[in-house]
């Protein structure tokens, strides 16, 4: 029987583990942590169910929110956002609204700068791209100092690949104010959220909880564990950062992370009906979202869970929109042996969500 490693049981590690097992291989999956899942995975502050994101499930693919919910059935969730904005003390909706644009200050100017778009956005990066779909007022008000908060950087023309591509809301929105109104738009029901996901994924797959990897022998392929022991395979499936699998060799490739601050306030509900997030585009705060978990969990309580999101380099969650990052990545990813294949979010260098990563399991399936 063929063998393979897979390093990580995040979702992408679960994934492909069964999209192995679907053909016959021999899986053993190496995880450092004492749990599997990641960050998709769901924990417990107070009694209160989370998971680190959150982690709703978001998608047009039929074929993705199938699979998914033929394990754990999905809620749909109607999802509004809204954000502060500082300098008016108000709430409005976001992403911007067109039914808000009236009650801004600039309203005459945006409506102007609205009329003078280009049909279609072509700016290559993100400031450029913004400003073309939304205006310059628009852009100055909700986008401009956010991302460059969220995605901690000097200038937003800094991020300049696949912009169009992978930021998936409507840069204005119109009618009805929630969001992705076409897409599968889920929350498991279950208290346990995906939970019982990861277990159906890595079933008759042998599980290494704990295990530390102290070193990466690609051309073996083959991993060292902390004591000692030396685990080889046929081929190596690895969910990290391609520059850590490969002793960051070019150079080490630029992520941003999230500390997040738990707070259990004395309130069954704190935010407006159907409201999940708020979003703080001011400059003035550090933090960037403000997340009531209740919302997507049901969790029955007389109080509730809301967490504080605050940008930092302090953990690897996101990959950089920057096309010399991406080209890092790409770099070490075409020197790998052909038998290691780096996939994933952290291991492909992409932007991609739960749905992306099901539907690549599925191909790497049918090339298995």
């Amino acid at each position: 029987m063929k063998t393979a490693t897979v390093i990580g049981s995040g979702i992408s590690g679960c994934m492909y583990a069964w999209a192995l097992k679907q053909k016959g291989w021999e899986v053993t999956v190496v995880e450092k942590l004492p749990f599997i899942g990641g960050g998709v995975r769901t924990f417990f502050h107070a009694g209160h169910p989370f998971t680190y994101g959150p982690r709703h499930f978001l998608s047009p693919y039929p074929e993705a929110y199938n699979f998914v919910n033929d394990v754990v059935p999905l809620r749909d969730i109607d999802k509004i956002n809204i954000s502060f904005q500082e300098d008016l003390d108000d709430f409005f909706y976001y992403p911007p609204h067109e039914d808000d644009i009236k009650k801004l200050p600039e309203a005459e100017q945006i409506y102007k700068e609205l009329e003078e778009r280009p049909e279609v956005a072509e700016g290559d990066n993100y400031e450029d791209y913004y400003t073309q779909r939304v205006g310059k007022t628009i852009y100055e008000r909700y986008n401009n100092h956010f991302n460059k908060k969220a995605w901690m950087l000097e200038s937003n023309a800094e991020m300049d690949f696949g912009i169009a591509a992978t930021l998936k809301r409507n840069a204005l929105e119109s009618g009805p104010p929630h969001e992705y109104k076409d897409w599968y738009n889920c929350y498991p029901i279950e208290r346990e959220g995906y939970n019982r996901l990861f277990d159906f994924l890595v079933q008759d797959c042998t599980i290494r909880l704990e295990a530390e990897i102290v070193e990466f022998d690609l051309d073996g392929p083959a991993v060292v564990l902390s004591d000692g022991e030396r685990i080889e395979s046929d081929i190596l499936v690895s969910t990290i950062s391609a520059d850590t699998l490969m002793n960051y060799e070019y150079g080490e490739l630029r992520y941003v992370g999230r500390e997040c601050y738990f707070m259990v306030l004395p309130i069954e509900e704190v935010f407006p009906k159907d409201t999940y997030f708020l979003y703080y585009p001011s400059k003035n705060v550090k933090h960037t979202r403000l997340v009531e978990y209740k919302k997507f969990t049901q969790h029955k309580s007389p109080n509730t869970l809301v967490v504080l999101e605050v940008p930092s380099k302090m953990n690897k969650l996101y990959p950089m929109l920057i096309q010399k990052e991406v080209d890092l990545a790409q770099k070490y990813i075409d020197a790998m042996p052909d038998h290691v294949y780096s996939v994933g979010r952290m291991g492909t260098y992409r932007y991609v969500d739960i749905d992306d990563i099901i539907l690549a399991g599925f191909e790497f399936s049918k090339e298995m």
